[in-house]
């Protein structure tokens, strides 16, 4: 049994690297503990410090009634007693049945007499430590105010009203107007297969001069049901509507059954920025005058949201969602000014960090222009579109690309064909020009128009690329061409002078590198998802790279975006531009430990990005 231990401990780092006779001791020297499925360890108790391991089943550790980590095989917890003391983790409960390897403070202390594992169990509990105290801040946030940390149960939802498909649309009128309801769920069978609301009886029955008696309720009724689960915040309801481009969300019970209707109308109560309003609004403008004030308000929506804790994920999805619409507005207000119809279908897509979803307040125009035919009369009719676009994006307050990599620039407003002889010329070539556009274009989104020409465009661009072993082999480079900045003691490497002394680039030391990294795994395995944290869970589930890796490289890179906005949403409030410096100086000592270890995650992966694909050979 005690030889199983320690064969079990040989696998598992830092005791992987004990010498042999040491790692057979602490096996010796440890217990087994079975653990039932809800047990519960209290980890406070006085005089009880021990390091656990899991040699099966599943733990979660909980900081009061929130889990602050989930633990497998080969996890461990307790370490953090041994460096701080006052309690993190409260206790541990088993989620599934297992056994745990129970190693006592004595032999542990004596582990950590080697530096290499004292550092790695000293690293391990500083991770910890921030994970509860990330918790408690946001408690905090929560308490002060909650704006959108609301989650629907904290909003009162008007119960639905249910009618048959097969009805006719005037019993659902009377029905509804007998229950004081402007909308119903219609049932098929035992299903509910969509919902039909006093909106569509005015466009689709009345306006149309059809007797509400001829027509039944399935022949008009919205479908699929657009819906979200309860315990969603507000902010995931207020994306969800913005995406759908509806005004209702229908909430799902605890057993996945309808269980009410939620409105814009119940959505305006809430305090602050209202995204499904300022959707409407986009919806609604007439004139670029009308837009401008909305792009106003969207950047004031981000400064708060940000200010009151809202994951930078969810802040970066809802603003492309409000991106997304203003630029198919702009659009459809450039074309209704001319005289004719596109001579050709085409495609309006954005590249960047607003391609990736991930667009805050520094922004900028990254978009391109692709469309099916071409000859002179096309190509001078979208010339001119593009410079309207262009100059209306900048009335709005869109600065331009530093780049040019604008649609008003002949080389990124062509014709389908023309686009992939260009990809052709920049696999062949694979200069540094070809490879930053090459990195741009695989993150490139259809916004508006014909996506299918951008989805063609950027499936060739994938496959070409996917299979040009130089191509991804100086992409992976360009991730190492900035280094995290951290010095040889440890310390921040910041400015020593000029407008940003004692500051550092956090895009360039941090997201940057993190970004073109994932990007260059995500062409080898063709995953064309454009989001860096959907990108970075696909290529854990296709093994580029382990779940202990891929946890540490999503937490480090969502830091570094909370960092980074944060800095923008202060500079803006203080009417300054927003950019990529953060001072560390103003930093928490917490905050500042934690972005130590995310830079070390970057070199980490900087470093398996250079072995895997030899990069040693381009130096």
């Amino acid at each position: 049994m005690k030889n199983r231990i320690a064969a079990f401990l040989a696998g598992i780092y830092p005791f992987s690297g004990l010498p042999g006779a040491e790692l057979e001791k602490a096996g010796s020297q440890a217990e087994l503990k079975p653990v039932s499925s809800g047990e519960v360890l209290n980890l406070v108790q006085k005089n009880q410090k021990a390091l656990y391991l899991v040699q099966s089943g599943t733990m979660q550790i909980l900081s009061g009634n929130e889990t602050v980590d989930t633990l497998i095989t080969g996890d461990f917890f307790g370490h953090e007693a041994f460096y701080f003391s006052s309690p993190l983790g409260q206790s541990a409960v088993a989620v599934q049945e297992g056994t745990l390897i129970v190693i006592s403070a004595p032999v542990l202390q004596k582990i950590i007499g080697h530096q290499e594992a004292k550092r790695f169990f000293r690293r391990k509990a500083e991770i910890f430590r921030n994970r509860v105290h990330d918790l408690q801040h946001w408690r905090n946030i929560s308490r002060m105010d909650p704006y959108l940390r609301l989650t629907l149960k904290d909003v009162k939802v008007r119960a639905p009203v249910y009618i048959q498909a097969g009805a006719t649309v005037s019993q659902a009128a009377k029905l509804m107007l007998r229950e004081k309801s402007p909308t119903c769920l219609v049932r098929q069978d035992n299903d509910f297969s969509g919902i039909f609301t006093e909106s569509d009886i005015l466009k689709k029955v009345v306006a149309k001069d059809i007797d509400p008696d001829s027509i039944e309720v399935r022949e008009i009724m919205c479908s699929p049901l657009i819906t979200v689960r309860p315990d969603e915040l507000l902010f995931q309801a207020f994306s969800r509507m913005v995406r759908s481009g509806i005004r209702r969300l229908v909430v799902l019970g605890q057993k996945g059954e309808p269980n009410g209707i939620i409105e814009e109308r119940d959505l305006l109560s809430v305090k602050g920025e209202n995204p499904v309003y300022l959707s409407g609004e986009i919806a609604r403008a007439k004139d670029f005058s009308a837009m401008g004030k909305v792009f106003e308000q969207v950047q004031a929506m981000v400064v708060r949201s940000v200010g009151e804790g809202i994951g930078i994920f969810h802040v970066g999805r809802l603003v492309s969602d409000m991106h997304d619409q203003i630029l198919a507005r702009v659009m459809d207000l450039i074309l209704s000014e001319t005289d004719q119809p596109p001579p050709s279908s085409f495609c309006l897509a954005v590249m960047g960090s607003e391609g990736r979803r991930e667009q805050y307040l520094a922004t900028d125009q990254d978009n391109a222009l692709v469309y099916a035919e071409d000859d002179e009369k096309i190509r001078i009719f979208f010339e001119r579109f593009a410079e309207r676009f262009t100059q209306a994006l900048l009335e709005l307050g869109f600065p331009p690309c530093p780049h040019q990599v604008m649609i008003n620039n002949p080389a990124w407003n062509m014709s389908l064909d023309r686009w992939l002889d260009t990809v052709d010329e920049m696999i062949l070539k694979g200069d540094m020009h070809s490879i930053l556009k090459t990195s741009l274009l695989l993150d490139m989104r259809p916004v508006a128009g014909k996506e299918q020409l951008a989805r063609m465009l950027k499936t060739y661009l994938f496959k070409r690329a996917g299979n040009s072993p130089y191509m991804l082999k100086y992409m992976a480079n360009e991730a190492l061409r900035f280094k995290p900045p951290l010095g040889f003691f440890n310390n921040f490497i910041v400015e020593k002078s000029g407008a940003n002394k004692g500051k550092m680039d956090i895009k360039k030391g941090g997201v940057f590198p993190l970004t073109q990294g994932i990007r260059t795994l995500s062409v080898e395995h063709a995953i064309q998802e454009t989001s860096t944290e959907e990108r970075i869970i696909r290529l854990q589930n296709a093994g580029a790279f382990t779940a202990g890796l891929s946890a540490g490289i999503r937490e480090a890179y969502e830091f570094f975006q909370t960092l980074r906005v944060r800095t923008q949403a202060e500079q803006t409030r203080n009417e300054e531009r927003p950019d990529n410096y953060i001072a560390p100086d103003r930093l928490s000592a917490m905050e500042r430990d934690r972005l130590k270890d995310c830079f070390k995650i970057v070199a980490e992966f900087q470093s398996l990005l250079y072995n895997k694909y030899g990069l040693h050979l381009m130096t």
